[in-house]
């Protein structure tokens, strides 16, 4: 039990950043018809491919993770605009401060999907072969979510008064919910296993 829990903890960065990654993948699949699906199973299937029980357990706990995910990241979406009128100053642009941190949130899911594929591409190597499915399931994730935004991008293009530029926002958001909820669940669920190991 002890080594379940010490390897719970040593993953939490990349748990957390799988689950960022799959949900945005999930929510870039299932954007017309059900793309708040794609918070649960997003978690869910970093959970599954990190080789954790999906018992009752991990469900309260991914439970209490997604509240707390959509809480945080729909909180903040709600602050922003607020915050955004009162440090802007005089003479610029309404969007320039959301734009801005949009511009961050995407560099910082580029690093992590980055990070992830590195570590996917090197695991696939004949010596290493670690985790394939999990690898293979980066890869193909990372690929969904360019094909995504090749295309939004294009249809945002062809037609720049549409709104579909918004979707790439919201995949975004989406990632964000994914990542604090597993963060929140694999805390919770560390320390669940940890008091009942004692």
């Amino acid at each position: 039990m002890a080594s379940a829990i010490a390897r719970a903890k040593g993953n939490s960065a990349t748990i957390a950043g799988d689950a960022c990654l799959f949900t945005a993948a999930t929510f870039c699949l299932l954007a017309v018809a059900g793309g708040p699906l794609a918070l649960i199973i997003g978690p869910a299937a970093a959970w599954l491919l990190h080789g954790r029980r999906l018992d009752r357990p991990a469900a309260v706990s991914g439970g209490f993770g997604l509240v707390a995910g959509v809480v945080a990241v729909g909180g903040f979406f709600v602050v922003l605009p607020l915050l955004a009128r009162a440090v802007e100053p005089p003479g610029w642009s309404e969007f320039a401060i959301p734009v801005a941190l949009l511009a961050v949130a995407g560099a910082v899911f580029l690093a992590v999907v980055v990070g992830l594929d590195v570590d996917g591409i090197r695991d696939l190597s004949p010596s290493r072969r670690h985790h394939v499915r999990l690898d293979i399931a980066r890869l193909v994730s990372t690929l969904v979510v360019v094909v995504f935004a090749a295309f939004v991008t294009l249809v945002q293009l062809a037609n720049p008064a549409g709104e579909i530029g918004e979707a790439g926002i919201f995949a975004l958001g989406a990632a964000a919910v994914g990542a604090v909820t597993m963060l929140v669940a694999d805390a919770i669920h560390a320390r669940r296993e940890k008091q009942s190991g004692q």
